[in-house]
């Protein structure tokens, strides 16, 4: 019996003594590749940002005067919303195949976590401009219905031609894309 609760108990200890190898070289990793002084803050490779830096658009018409001469494509997203986390993906692939002609710009609403939503739009790869809309103003001036997600089509002469509520399908974005291109 003793050798029973020895084993038990050695195995344990093993199991702790590797642990703590692995938290210390961990630690000691983090620090050795850590911000010294005088340095800005690092991103480590494959570690989610905590802040989103967030652009500025004071009204929805400053919005999409700052787009005015190029198609525009705004999407509402929270990282609450199941749909948005579904759809970003197809704003990014979207973004990477379009955006040499159309602007995209993401509007963070209503969200609880800025880390959230810093981890989200990592996640999914949206790499856009992005603002806030902490009070759902901008929603409700430019996109009429408090649905998430909302994607908001807007023509070079800042025309909105269509307000997309709920989730887009990849297919479905492509097309209103190309629908404001040749609108433009």
């Amino acid at each position: 019996m003793t050798n029973k609760k020895f084993s038990r108990g050695g195995q344990a200890g093993i199991a702790a003594i590797i642990s703590l190898l692995i938290v210390g070289s961990a630690v000691g990793l983090a620090i050795a590749a850590g911000d010294g002084p005088g340095q800005s803050p690092t991103t480590v490779a494959g570690q989610a940002p905590e802040t989103v830096g967030y652009v500025n658009y004071e009204t929805p018409e400053l919005l999409l005067a700052g787009h005015a001469g190029r198609p525009l494509v705004i999407n509402f997203f929270a990282s609450w919303c199941a749909p948005c986390r579904a759809e970003l993906p197809d704003l990014a692939a979207a973004h990477a195949e379009f955006g040499d002609r159309v602007d995209f710009v993401g509007v963070d609403y209503q969200e609880v976590s800025e880390a959230s939503a810093a981890k989200l739009l990592y996640e999914t790869g949206i790499t856009y401009p992005i603002m806030e809309d902490p009070r759902g103003a901008l929603l409700q001036e430019l996109g009429g219905l408090p649905t998430m997600p909302t994607t908001i089509f807007v023509s070079a002469d800042s025309v909105i031609i269509e307000r997309h509520h709920g989730l887009i399908l990849a297919e479905q974005l492509a097309e209103r894309i190309e629908e404001i291109i040749a609108a433009s």
